[in-house]
């Protein structure tokens, strides 16, 4: 009787660790699609720059193209090919780009006023 509870014990073991193991990566699957539904945010930092470098944003043909810029100063916001700009008012703040990805091509947004691209926007087939 020993042996058969200890092998049952042991079975009970093994079933929490499974358990434990899937449910934990259940948990972090669900919070990586909470990720990709977030906003891409470009900050620019006082001297002028893309904070991590340009941005490279890849969207499909039809695909909604949604991001926003952070710029501390006043300054306009240039999405080349699209020709779509946005003005940063005195003292900074953000601009939200939200059109629809109808131009195939590689484009770049800079910062107009210091000709700095932040980022390099490609709509694929």
């Amino acid at each position: 009787m020993n042996t058969r509870t200890a092998l049952i014990g042991a079975a009970l073991v093994v079933v929490a660790v499974v358990l434990l193991i899937v449910l934990s990566s259940g948990g972090s699957d669900s919070s990586s699609d909470t990720d990709a539904g977030k906003v891409p945010t470009i900050v620019v930092n006082q001297q002028g720059h893309p904070v991590g470098g340009i941005q490279e944003l890849v969207y499909r043909k039809g695909d909604q193209i949604h991001f926003k810029v952070e710029v501390p100063f006043e300054e306009e916001i240039h999405l080349h090919g699209y020709d779509v700009a946005k003005e940063v008012p005195k003292g900074g703040g953000t601009v939200t780009y939200d059109l629809p990805a109808e131009i195939e091509g590689e484009f770049e947004a800079e910062l107009e006023g210091k000709k700095e691209q932040i980022i390099d926007l490609k709509v694929e087939p």
